[in-house]
């Protein structure tokens, strides 16, 4: 009984520490703000929601292992040039949503299973010189979803 007792307490000192390193690291790579034009957001064995009001959203990145993320680019506007985000989500949860207004291309790639759902205004639906949003996501055995709609 005393060996299991030890065990479990071992196994929660574990898991209480992997945490709080998580947070740490995950907090010392972030980068920018919700008004920032360039961003970056790590989540490990955590959640986070970043609603960017960027008002020249160049370029974002987020990395997701373990965790679930909410990345909701509807009160940003894009630069002219556009912007680019790049997503890896492993193991997690990750929703990006965007404006209606937007041309928003995707790349993504699968590895392991998982899956991507995209559900974006169609390009022929958009005026021409639409702003212009390139995502290119990574999923490894996760789940990822890129929309107009929050439907949470």
């Amino acid at each position: 009984m005393r060996t299991l007792l030890r065990l479990l307490l071992i196994f929660i000192a574990s898991a209480v520490a992997t945490r709080a390193s998580a947070f740490v690291i995950s907090r010392q790579l972030d980068e920018g703000s919700d008004a920032s034009d360039e961003f970056r957001r790590v989540v490990i064995f955590d959640g986070i929601q970043f609603d960017s009001q960027a008002g020249g959203l160049r370029s974002g990145e987020v990395c997701v292992a373990l965790g679930g993320a909410q990345l909701d680019l509807r009160e940003a506007t894009l630069d002219p040039g556009g912007a680019t985000l790049a997503l890896k989500n492993t193991l997690g949860g990750l929703q990006v949503l965007v404006r209606d207004d937007w041309a928003v291309t995707v790349e993504d790639e699968i590895i392991g299973g998982g899956g991507v759902e995209i559900d974006v205004t169609p390009a022929e639906d958009l005026p021409e010189g639409a702003p212009q949003l390139h995502i290119s996501l990574l999923t490894r055995m996760a789940g990822s979803t890129i929309s107009t709609k929050d439907e949470r």
